[in-house]
C-alpha cells in the first residue's frame, strides 16, 4: 500500500495541473513532496518520543530500539525536507539558504538529532532517552 501511495504521489506531483501563481511558477509542485516530508518527520519524532517515555517507564530494550529507529527515519525525512525546501527557496527567494529563522531552526534540530544518534550508537541508556525527550520539546 505504501508503494502504491508513493507512486501515486510522485506521478501526481508532476502531472496534476497547478495554478500559475506569481513567481512560484511550477515550484508549487514541491508542496506534494516538501510538506508531507515535514509532517512525516513530526510523526516519526513523536513516535520516538512515545517509545522513549515507554522506555523510561519500563526499561525494555525493545522500546529503546524503536525510539532510535523512529528518530533515524525522522532524520532522513528532515534532511529530505531541508533539501526540497532549498529547491523551493531558490526559485522563490533567489537563493537556497536565506538565513530564514525556520531554516536555521530546522537545521539546528537535525544537528541535535544527529548528536542523539551518536549518543545512542555507543550505548543504550536512560540518558539517551532523557536526551530524546528534551530534544523533542526543543524541536
Amino acid at each position: 500500500m505504501a508503494v502504491v501511495l508513493l507512486v501515486y504521489t510522485f506521478t501526481a506531483g508532476f502531472l496534476i495541473k497547478v495554478p500559475d501563481i506569481g513567481n512560484l511558477n511550477q515550484t508549487i509542485r514541491n508542496l506534494f513532496f516538501h510538506v508531507p516530508m515535514w509532517f512525516g518527520q513530526i510523526i516519526l519524532f513523536t513516535a520516538s518520543l512515545v517509545y522513549s517515555v515507554l522506555f523510561l517507564r519500563n526499561p525494555n530494550l525493545k522500546n529503546d530500539i524503536y525510539a532510535a529507529a523512529f528518530a533515524k527515519t525522522g532524520i532522513v525525512m528532515g534532511i529530505l525536507g531541508l533539501l526540497t525546501g532549498m529547491i523551493w527557496a531558490t526559485y522563490t527567494w533567489g537563493e537556497p539558504w536565506s538565513n530564514d529563522p525556520k531554516q536555521i531552526a530546522a537545521a539546528i534540530a537535525l544537528l541535535i538529532y544527529l548528536a542523539y544518534l551518536i549518543l545512542t550508537n555507543g550505548q543504550r541508556l536512560a540518558l539517551c532517552t532523557i536526551y530524546s525527550l528534551t530534544l523533542f520539546i526543543s524541536h
